[in-house]
Order: C-alpha cells, then structure tokens, then sequence
C-alpha cells in the first residue's frame, strides 16, 4: 500500500475495494502502519531457515520456555 498514491491500479474490483478501504481508514487515523524489522517478525521464524542466535530470539519473541527443569 503506498499512502502517497490515491489511485487504486489494480483491474480487480474486490482488490480495490479493500485497499480503497485500508487508505480510507489510515488517512482518518483508525489505523496506524509501522515499519518493523524483519528480526522482530515473529511470523519469520515460521517461514524462514534461522540461525540458532536468530531461532533463540524467535523463542523468546514467543515467550516460550524450557520446562524439563520444572519436571
């Protein structure tokens, strides 16, 4: 979505619907947009091959925890 352009582009109907939509509601301020790094995604280490420093911060991003030393 690029807030600068108020022009839907697409020949889909239902597509412009929707992103006429989304641009409505971030110009009214329902809706705020953040920029976030792809290292904070959680959603990436569900999709991506991590490296174990990278795949401990996808643990921590999920708050899950080692409890075989609470058995």
């Amino acid at each position: 979505m690029l807030k600068e352009s108020p022009k839907l582009v697409t020949k889909l109907k239902h597509i412009d619907i929707h992103q006429h939509w989304l641009r409505q509601e971030f110009s009214r301020d329902v809706i705020k947009l953040d920029w976030i790094s792809t290292s904070k995604m959680p959603a990436d280490g569900l999709t991506k091959c991590l490296s174990d420093q990278k795949h401990q911060n996808f643990i921590r991003q999920l708050n899950m925890v080692d409890f075989k030393s609470k058995i």
